[in-house]
């Protein structure tokens, strides 16, 4: 009596769909599938040595291929299967098409589920295929015989939670939403734009009073050599008013060859006077920027006082519509870009009035602020840099407008 040896192997897989296909109205349940297959050989004089474990992978390889075409399978149906879902509910994104969705989505649920019962059968022929190829390099294997098991737990196809959430809101009320939104990511866009030409006009003051502070030092000495002082030592054109008594009391030490009988008034007046007329035009140019820059941190203000007003549109009415179960979410994020606007409102007033008392560097002339205060003041408005709080705001404008654009794209 011939002798028989069977020899078990399992594997399988914990999702059959390994790779998840990218879909916007349905979700995809696991396909568990665990496979079993036992290979039976036979000796006429004594027992077979069990398969040896190569063997043995080759034929998982074999039955893992087979599986392989299922998630193909399965993995082309549901992108069919979304693509048809978003054609319902972009027709009817009410209850009914929700309905008509779900009837179609039922339909694939059991074609799947039909296709995974023939899986078993197609696995064991598979194997059974591999096992005639591993016959020919192993005599042991001429007379063996396999049988398969295949066992499949799985979920069911069904409608993405985002889009369930629709079905209790009309396609009126939703576009109402996106008509709100509208305002608000437009606001935000202006002054993400507005933000861009920040930059350029600060340079643009940075770089006016830096030439200011250069050639009022510069036409100080130039009076001085004017006037026929030639000793300028111990004098520091960063403190201008002073730099012109020190320079008076210069010229009066020199005797009647340098004041010709002006009196230290006089000459101290043709010195500022000089020096005055010298930098009145950039004096102008840096003011002028002063003022551009002020202006535009006024307008950019009041664009974002504008989005607090249209978000804060957008989260009552969002709590007020009870049928819109994002409407909750919406408000949070809404309250959000509220808080956010009226951080950067209240930077951005910082500034103006900062850029307004800037003035009073131009004071005298330009002649009554030493360098050093005008330094400091830059770096002060250096510092009142709105960025990322600008950032931060245009961020979750961008989200709200994703969020409503979600909830509207089927009742578009």
């Amino acid at each position: 009596m011939a002798k028989t040896t069977v020899t078990p192997h399992k594997f399988g897989v914990v999702d059959l769909i390994r790779s998840k296909p990218k879909l916007q109205y349905i979700e995809l349940p696991k396909y568990k599938v665990d496979v079993k297959f036992e290979i039976t050989t036979s000796g006429k004089l004594k027992k077979p040595d069990p398969v040896p474990s190569t063997a043995l992978k080759r034929l998982e390889a074999a039955g893992m291929k087979e599986l392989e075409r299922y998630e193909t399978v399965i993995t082309e149906e549901a992108v069919k299967l979304d693509a048809k879902v978003a054609e319902i509910l972009k027709k009817n994104p009410g209850e009914k098409g929700q309905a008509a969705a779900e009837k179609l989505i039922q339909g694939t649920n059991q074609s799947i589920k039909n296709a995974m019962a023939s899986a078993e059968g197609a696995a064991q022929v598979a194997i059974q295929k591999q096992l005639k190829v591993e016959a020919n390099k192993d005599k042991l294997l001429k007379e063996a015989r396999v049988k398969t098991t295949l066992k499949v737990s799985m979920g069911v196809i069904k409608i993405g939670t985002a889009v369930a959430r629709l079905v209790g809101s009309s396609g009126a009320d939703v576009m109402a939403y996106k008509t709100i939104v509208k305002q608000v990511y437009n606001l935000g866009k202006e002054i993400q734009q507005q933000l861009k030409g920040e930059e350029k006009l600060r340079k643009d003051l940075y770089g006016a009073i830096q030439k200011y502070i250069t050639l009022r030092g510069t036409t100080i000495m130039q009076a001085a050599e004017r006037q026929g002082i030639t000793d300028t030592s111990g004098i520091s054109v960063k403190k201008p008013m002073e730099a012109i008594k020190k320079l008076t009391g210069k010229a009066v030490a020199m005797g009647d060859e340098v004041t010709k009988g002006r009196d230290p008034k006089k000459i101290a007046k043709e010195l500022l006077d000089f020096t005055i007329k010298g930098i009145a035009v950039y004096n102008k140019d840096a003011d002028k920027k002063r003022q551009q820059y002020r202006e535009h941190t006024t307008k950019t203000r009041q664009k974002v006082d504008s989005l607090g007003v249209a978000a804060d549109k957008l989260m009552k009415a969002a709590k007020a519509q009870k049928t819109l179960k994002q409407g909750i979410k919406l408000g949070a994020e809404c309250m959000t870009l509220k808080r956010e606007a009226s951080a950067l409102s209240a930077k951005l007033e910082e500034r103006q009035k900062f850029l307004g008392e800037m003035q009073t560097l131009m004071e005298g002339n330009g002649m009554k602020v030493d360098d050093t205060t005008i330094v400091d003041k830059i770096k002060a408005l250096d510092k009142k840099t709105v960025l990322k709080e600008a950032k931060s705001m245009v961020t979750s404008v961008s989200g709200i407008y994703k969020l409503v654009d979600e909830i509207s794209d089927i009742a578009a």
